[in-house]
């Protein structure tokens, strides 16, 4: 068992990939606030069962994350924006036409994502999302790899297949 010091300095270390995480999981900031409070009161009453070092928290934690996601799936309405809080967004480009086409397409991107059935969300949300790879992801939502790879590669296709009008249209225009 770690300590109590411990425990509480890795679940803030965590804090925002755990956010992330929900936030892309939903599809909802405000749900994916209210995922990560429960993921971390169930942490917190359950930081006996944790025994691992540093480098496996994050996947206990995510475990969390998913179980509570499952739980709370068929009782709450899901809703279709997908837009992150600004202390979790990605600003990597500071010219305005580019933000503004980059923001269009994650929020394509983002409510593709929300549409997959909970598995492929799961699995795809973990690996292109929080870098893990597809062992990672498999022992994260206690699947087999293959299963995480067949969820994975059926989730980039249909998102592929829902994208392909966009780029077509965008071809087309330039």
């Amino acid at each position: 068992m770690v300590e109590r010091q411990t425990f509480d300095r890795l679940m803030l270390e965590h804090l925002a990939p755990a956010l992330r995480f929900a936030v892309r999981l939903t599809g909802d900031p405000s749900a994916g606030e209210d995922l990560v409070q429960e993921a971390l009161v169930r942490a917190a009453a359950a930081r006996e069962q944790f025994r691992g070092a540093s480098s496996s928290f994050k996947s206990w934690l995510f475990q969390i994350i998913v179980n509570v996601f499952r739980d709370g799936l068929r009782s709450r309405p899901r809703r279709a924006t997908c837009e992150l809080p600004d202390e979790v967004r990605d600003r990597r480009s500071d010219d305005p036409p580019a933000h503004a086409a980059a923001a269009e397409l994650a929020e394509r991107v983002a409510m593709l994502v929300s549409s997959l059935p909970p598995r492929q969300r799961e699995v795809i949300v973990l690996v292109v999302y929080e870098h893990l790879t597809t062992t990672e992801a498999a022992a994260v939502l206690g699947i087999t790899e293959q299963n995480a790879r067949t969820n994975l590669s059926l989730a980039r296709t249909e998102i592929k297949r829902q994208l392909a009008p966009y780029f077509d249209n965008d071809r087309v225009q330039r």
